[in-house]
């Protein structure tokens, strides 16, 4: 957790009131900075049954709505929503009580959350855990609003129409990039939040803070995937068939741009059964994406042509230019790549000859390792290695955007309480 003194604030140049943000929920329309930092509702009990009803509903909203239905990350977050998981992060609650006997968990009390641009529902994901853990929220969303988080936003506004304490504690906003805004919202803020590029977070981590207020900052990431060539070739064809629905669904949602979307296959074995497993993977994943009617933006393969000619100025590389919707690139053994990010569907290929071998890739970058193949004492063994370097996270093929309350190796429910200690007398 990062703790910040302010230096002196610029905020007597320009009263709050002067300052203006776009409200999007629960109202919409400008609104003055002071306005919107007056929340009726103040922070509440964790994980209290009106909170986890709001979710209940919120989640039937999502998967009601007929445009957020045929959104795969929206029904994701949707079903993550669901009641039974509330309850269990209700129930993981309450043992996290349980075992701290001479404490109690409060809440952080007043949370301003900064969103990324590139995926559309983490800024659900982070408000989430901070509502339920009892806090007041207020949430700046991009400014470049996809149709999906503008369909997000109306369902949430909808709901707000109806729940006065949901409107009552929290804001949603967007606004131009402002210094002034920044500031003021920071120092508002018990508990700051930032998602997005490094330069992004960078940034904003230089607006102070109050010098009692905490930080958690989630910025770029890079995230690979590691396979047994052995493994992949016996896997019967059914397996190979789930694994391709898996390798789209980590792959092509949200242009292979998530931070934990993989951009790197390491493939363990010999040369040859690399190559064999590397012509196996071609076929299965061309035939899921026509499966699935998957068509990426037209300027994505002049994106992937552009990055791979770069590339090949640079080191030793075999590409295959057989597919419409990637374009993979097989390494030569030995060379090293910079982990640069292309995404729209950009694979890179290498060999390692055993597991212990795959700890060379990682760094302090890196966040998730989707896996296939290996028993569970290999994984942990990799994952004291790579952990130790850099890696969060180590999840099956398929689950490379499934969210947790532990991410990027951090404890989000712990981030949003605070622990007061309560000790008796002795006599």
């Amino acid at each position: 957790m990062q703790r910040h003194v302010p230096k002196g604030s610029r905020m007597t140049l320009m009263a709050t009131n002067e300052l203006q943000v776009i409200l999007l929920a629960p109202d919409g329309g400008r609104r003055a900075v002071e306005e919107v930092l007056t929340l009726s509702q103040s922070s509440g009990e964790p994980f209290s049954d009106t909170r986890q009803r709001a979710l209940a509903q919120l989640s039937r909203a999502i998967l009601q709505d007929t445009t957020l239905r045929a959104d795969p990350a929206s029904v994701a977050v949707g079903y993550w929503l669901r009641k039974s998981n509330i309850e269990r992060l209700a129930a993981d609650f309450e043992r996290r009580k349980e075992a701290a006997a001479n404490t109690v968990l409060v809440p952080v009390g007043r949370v301003f959350h900064v969103a990324p641009g590139n995926v559309d529902t983490v800024f659900l994901y982070s408000w989430v855990l901070s509502y339920l853990c009892g806090n007041q929220n207020i949430v700046r969303v991009s400014g470049e609003r996809s149709e999906i988080l503008n369909r997000l936003l109306a369902v949430l506004c909808s709901l707000m129409k109806e729940d006065a304490e949901l409107a009552g504690g929290n804001r949603f906003m967007t606004y131009e990039h402002d210094e002034a805004i920044n500031e003021a919202l920071s120092q508002w803020a018990t508990h700051r939040v930032l998602w997005g590029g490094d330069e992004s977070v960078s940034r904003l981590r230089a607006v102070p803070l109050s010098p009692h207020a905490s930080e958690r900052t989630f910025g770029s990431k890079f995230s690979y995937c590691v396979l047994s060539a052995d493994a992949y070739l016996d896997a019967s064809p059914r397996d190979v068939s789930q694994l391709a629905s898996g390798f789209y669904n980590d792959i092509f949602w949200f242009d292979q741009m998530a931070c934990s979307s993989p951009h790197l296959f390491i493939w363990v074995g010999s040369a040859q059964r690399t190559e064999q497993a590397l012509d196996r993977f071609h076929t299965v994943l061309a035939t899921e994406i026509e499966r699935r009617g998957h068509r990426g933006a037209s300027s994505n393969a002049v994106h992937r042509l552009n990055y791979l000619f770069n590339l090949a100025c640079e080191t030793d590389l075999l590409a295959n230019l057989a597919q419409r919707e990637f374009l993979s690139v097989r390494l030569a053994d030995g060379e090293v790549w910079r982990k640069e990010i292309c995404g729209a569907g950009f694979l890179v290929h290498v060999r390692a000859d055993d597991l212990p071998q795959v700890a060379q890739f990682a760094g302090q970058q890196d966040q998730t390792v989707t896996h296939f193949g290996f028993s569970r004492n290999e994984l942990f063994d990799l994952a004291r290695v790579v952990g130790a370097r850099g890696v969060d996270r180590l999840v099956p093929v398929g689950e490379a955007l499934s969210f947790d309350t532990t991410w990027d190796g951090y404890d989000l429910i712990g981030d949003f309480v605070r622990h007061v200690s309560v000790r008796m007398s002795s006599t």
